[in-house]
């Protein structure tokens, strides 16, 4: 009788508050600082079944993980990488990410100059040998890039310092976002830069929340990443 009693409990109980960081530039189609993304409208839809309310705080992209780590902010979207469970709770099943409760899936994808001969097949690099791929530090397909035994320049701070070496023949190539790279070429490197088109890797995006934050707030975040998943489904 107590576990039935609960739940009408938990539906009337005040919004959660969750200080969500995005980042400061556009990360289309997922985020954009003005609040228009796909995952923020997705968010918006969840917050309407599962009362959340979520105040956005702007920073890079490297300040919002580092201020999800120490707790000063309490979520932010990112995807799935080992070394952030340390700090970070995911929408978990079993042991595994729920795939159903993230809140979209975004791609990584490779550009190289216009012409060029290297290529990306899904499997491999074709016509790359070692000639350096060009990425920023710490995100998710790095690793893959070193388990393909690739050349990595990830000195680049931002997906524009990416492609502006790739201009200058510093690297052969370069892996970002999808959505970023193709705003990017489009307004700066038209007609001399183009995007492969096969992803490197697609993702899953999740709302990932300070461990302790979760800690104290398990039950709500559950019911939340629960109304991401329908929310998302429509249903």
């Amino acid at each position: 009788m107590s576990l039935l009693l609960g739940f009408p409990l938990l539906a009337q109980a005040a919004p959660l508050d969750v200080r969500m960081c995005i980042f400061d530039h556009a990360f289309p189609p997922m985020t954009y600082p003005d609040g228009s993304g796909q995952a923020q409208e997705v968010l918006r839809r969840a917050s309407r079944l599962q009362p959340v309310q979520i105040h956005t705080v702007v920073a890079p992209r490297f300040q919002c993980m580092e201020q999800l780590r120490t707790g000063q902010v309490d979520a932010m979207l990112a995807a799935f990488i080992e070394d952030r469970t340390s700090y970070a709770a995911f929408p978990m099943r079993e042991s595994q990410p729920d795939v159903s409760r993230a809140v979209g899936e975004i791609n990584f994808s490779v550009s190289r100059r216009r012409g060029g001969t290297v290529d990306w097949d899904g499997r491999q690099f074709i016509n790359l040998g070692r000639q350096p791929v060009g990425t920023q530090p710490g995100l998710l397909h790095v690793s893959l890039l070193r388990q393909l035994n690739v050349v990595i320049n990830d000195s680049a701070g931002s997906p524009e310092q990416a492609f502006a070496m790739l201009a200058q023949n510093r690297v052969a190539a370069v892996v970002t976002q999808q959505g970023e790279g193709e705003q990017i070429i489009a307004h700066k490197y038209k007609g001399e830069i183009e995007m492969l088109p096969t992803p490197l890797i697609v993702t899953p995006m999740y709302l990932i929340v300070n461990k302790q934050f979760y800690q104290k707030h398990q039950a709500q975040v559950d019911a939340y990443w629960d109304a991401v998943r329908q929310a998302r489904s429509g249903k």
